[in-house]
């Protein structure tokens, strides 16, 4: 142990290593009323508002009083989207995101801890990083994004935040 950090070990029950925590996903209807909502709550924009067309869902991602950042992800149509489920049973807390140094070992990993893969590797425009989506044992939704940047933006569009998580731009 080091510092005041202690020690989180790997958790098999949970198929994650909590270490690794990008954000939490919450699933919104309407991004423009939500932004007006956190942000008047005081929750400052660190990513505005972006389609990812391969998702079919529009994102943000927020910083709310220095907790885990929050990424607002709202469907584009409401009945043809990944998170139209999720939004028929009121929206919510959707989904934690991991980055991953290498996606496909550590989703692997997951199936092997007896998760489903409900979205395979692809594109994810927001944040111009590979990503995936597996369903662990617990119930928990569990998005890897690959630290690494893709390179299709021209900036990251993390810009500057990805010194937060000490990203290779």
């Amino acid at each position: 142990m080091t510092g005041d950090s202690p020690m989180i070990p790997d958790d098999p029950d949970l198929g994650y290593d909590p270490r690794k925590l990008f954000h939490l996903g919450y699933v919104v209807p309407n991004m423009e009323r939500s932004i007006k909502a956190w942000t008047k709550l005081g929750a400052e924009i660190l990513v505005p508002p972006a389609i990812d067309p391969i998702q079919k869902v529009s994102c943000a991602l927020l910083l709310f009083r220095g907790a885990a950042p929050i990424e607002l992800v709202a469907p584009l149509d409401a009945t043809d989207s990944p998170v139209a489920n999720r939004l028929a049973r009121g929206g919510g807390l959707d989904h934690i995101c991991l980055f991953t140094d290498d996606l496909a070992s550590d989703l692997n990993d997951l199936v092997a801890g007896g998760a489903q893969v409900v979205a395979e590797p692809s594109y994810g425009a927001v944040f111009d990083r590979e990503i995936a989506f597996a369903l662990t044992r617990v119930g928990l939704v569990v998005e890897l994004m690959t630290k690494r940047r893709i390179g299709k933006h021209a900036v990251d569009p993390l810009g500057e935040a990805t010194a937060i998580w000490g990203l290779n731009s």
